[in-house]
């Protein structure tokens, strides 16, 4: 009875080294190379300006550089000195942009586009709207030949989004005009996407390399002279249905939906209502940041006010909470956040399935099935010497 004894125990130590060395494989896969979490939000943002307050294309207030009395008209010359200022290599940047955009990332299958733009003269026609002119004297007409030789010809169909307060997982979402068709993914928008520019009076250059200003007091539509007429063009181009990506947790209780917004100040309004091209129906999709309080959704507040406008303009409305094309999307940006976390153990254990046949989580039940073995072996045991 010993022996016997001893040849069960020792098959089930085996198996348990052998589910042990299972897992230690899976564990040492994993330990073998460390992979920080990507996090969106820092590698993307827009440069839009903000409504209210108002606020010029540069996004980030950066401290002034003093710069050396040779290079005062042009930093960008010789050694590069980071300012507020026109970006340097505008011109070159610009031109560079226009040419990948056509040749290389789109080839023209972001919309029906048929023609090739003339990358120089675009840029031409950029550069005699802004150059030698003051700044606050920007106004929404300014870049309009700029915007009617970059898109013409171009329609977006059932593929527009628009984006309030989502411009990072909406343009990850989007894919660069692959999956959806964002603002910033037309040739207009990319070709100066993150750049800075204004002229200045009265200078060789043409351009203000050192300090571009923050706001104009005296005519608030200067800071919206370029983004607030792309907007507006952008939704005219839009066709058939689009999508509209909010934020339904923003921080300090804010809505999902505002009036002063972008989408509602420039996009809503624009969108067409009549002829072959125009647009059906408003799809939103309202997203809830992972460990974030949801604040509103499909249905609630300002989110049941952007429907019966939306509706009042003669579309069809539909909306949709955290839709799980973007979930993933969401926790790859907010790694350790709870419900993350969750999802990440399910989706491993099923991984798993896929690799090895089996989920670590088999680890726990087999143990289980050794010692209740071990236990049941052990009782008989004593059962069969007292008895």
């Amino acid at each position: 009875m010993f022996h016997c004894q001893v040849y069960v125990i020792s098959f089930l130590l085996l198996i348990i080294m052998n589910v042990n060395s299972v897992t230690s494989f899976n564990k040492t896969q994993s330990k073998d190379i460390h992979l920080e979490a990507p996090h969106l939000s820092d590698k993307i943002r827009s440069n839009r300006p903000r409504l209210k307050p108002l606020a010029n294309v540069n996004r980030s207030r950066t401290t002034p550089t003093i710069v050396t009395n040779q290079n005062v008209f042009n930093p960008c010359n010789g050694t590069y000195i980071k300012t507020n200022g026109t970006t340097c290599g505008l011109k070159e940047i610009m031109i560079g942009r226009c040419h990948d955009y056509q040749y290389v990332k789109h080839s023209l299958f972001l919309t029906n586009q048929s023609s090739i733009k003339n990358c120089t003269k675009l840029y031409e026609v950029f550069e005699s709207a802004v150059r030698y002119k003051s700044y606050c004297n920007m106004n929404m007409s300014t870049y309009e030949r700029y915007f009617d030789l970059a898109l013409d010809g171009v329609h977006v169909i059932n593929r527009a989004m628009f984006w309030s307060g989502t411009y990072a997982i909406t343009h990850t979402y989007s894919g660069n005009g692959r999956n959806y068709v964002t603002l910033e993914d037309t040739l207009a928008a990319a070709m100066v996407d993150g750049l800075i520019w204004c002229g200045k009076e009265n200078d060789t250059e043409g351009f203000d390399f050192v300090s571009c200003p923050y706001t104009c007091k005296s005519n608030q539509w200067a800071d919206l002279a370029f983004w607030g007429l792309a907007s507006k063009t952008f939704a005219q181009l839009a066709v058939g249905e689009i999508y509209v990506v909010l934020n339904g947790s923003q921080a300090h209780g804010k809505s999902a939906f505002r009036n002063n917004s972008f989408f509602s100040s420039f996009e809503l309004p624009n969108l067409r209502r009549n002829g072959t091209y125009r647009v059906t129906k408003v799809n939103t999709l309202v997203l809830h940041s992972p460990d974030e309080i949801a604040v509103e959704k499909c249905g609630e507040k300002s989110l049941l006010d952007l429907e019966k406008l939306v509706r009042s303009h003669g579309f069809d409305y539909a909306c949709k909470d955290d839709p799980e094309e973007l979930i993933l999307i969401m926790c790859s940006d907010k790694w350790e956040a709870r419900e993350c976390q969750i999802a990440r153990e399910v989706l491993r254990q099923t991984w798993n399935i896929k690799l090895y046949g089996k989920s670590n989580s088999n680890r726990n039940s087999l143990s289980l099935i050794v010692f209740s073995c071990l236990f049941f072996i052990q009782y008989y045991s004593l059962k069969i010497i007292s008895g």
